[in-house]
């Protein structure tokens, strides 16, 4: 099953997404990048405001590929009570590097690998991902202007993306500037998630606040399933790779 993730910056974003019937909620702020890192303080009053009602995720921000700095922002992260730190792959340092010190965390948190389609890197992400003890992968654009998913990917490939996630037994996840003409042929791939933001704010734009009635729109394409699905509620630990 297919679950709802809505991308949010702030605690009364993140009630619009919850009435909405929102799976995942994810803090995200758009005004900062393409993962851009919401505040420490807004992410715990984010996390005590869901009070546990549904799985939260985090981006740490459009990071540099250093170990000390990437390994430094997702054990912060983690540590205000998120469910899953988000970390998005770019081009340029040292990847492998920074996979390591992830690993060495030891994270009781889920961490989800970000590909970004219109930068893909020259290694296998599944590999990555076991490399750093993640629990899963997503498939997303960089570039917010420029596009969406299907527009930087063919579907064959992000099929491909997704049954290799799966086969290796991770989540997987797919988003990237999608709208409501994406979902149909998407959850014909069967991801474990979609994930949205422009398409749930005023006017499709992306930093502009969200429309509870886009959200719901949204929401009434995908098919909601049960509450607590086995696959999203094992523990999150590197064992899962």
């Amino acid at each position: 099953m297919t679950r709802f993730l809505a991308s949010v910056r702030d605690p009364a974003e993140t009630e619009v997404v919850l009435a909405a019937g929102a799976d995942i909620v994810d803090l995200k702020d758009p005004a900062q990048g393409a993962l851009g890192a919401v505040a420490p303080e807004l992410i715990e009053a984010c996390v005590a405001r869901i009070a546990r009602r549904t799985p939260v995720s985090a981006t740490v921000g459009d990071l540099p590929m250093e170990p000390d700095g990437v390994a430094q922002a997702v054990a912060a992260t983690a540590a205000l009570g998120v469910d899953d730190v988000k970390l998005g792959i770019l081009p340029g340092g040292d990847p492998q590097a920074c996979f390591a010190a992830l690993r060495a965390l030891d994270l009781r948190t889920g961490l989800i690998l970000v590909l970004f389609a219109d930068a893909m890197p020259a290694f296998d992400p599944v590999a990555a991902a076991k490399a750093a003890g993640a629990r899963g992968l997503m498939l997303d654009t960089a570039g917010k202007g420029t596009g969406a998913l299907p527009d930087h990917m063919a579907m064959n490939d992000i099929a491909g993306f997704v049954e290799a996630g799966r086969r290796a037994g991770l989540m997987v996840g797919v988003a990237g500037s999608l709208r409501a003409s994406h979902v149909a042929p998407l959850l014909a791939l069967q991801p474990d998630v979609i994930g949205f933001r422009g398409a749930l704010c005023r006017d499709g734009v992306r930093d502009r606040g969200l429309d509870p009635e886009a959200c719901r729109r949204i929401r009434a394409l995908i098919p909601a399933g049960r509450a607590h699905e086995q696959r999203f509620q094992e523990p999150h630990a590197a064992a899962l790779c």
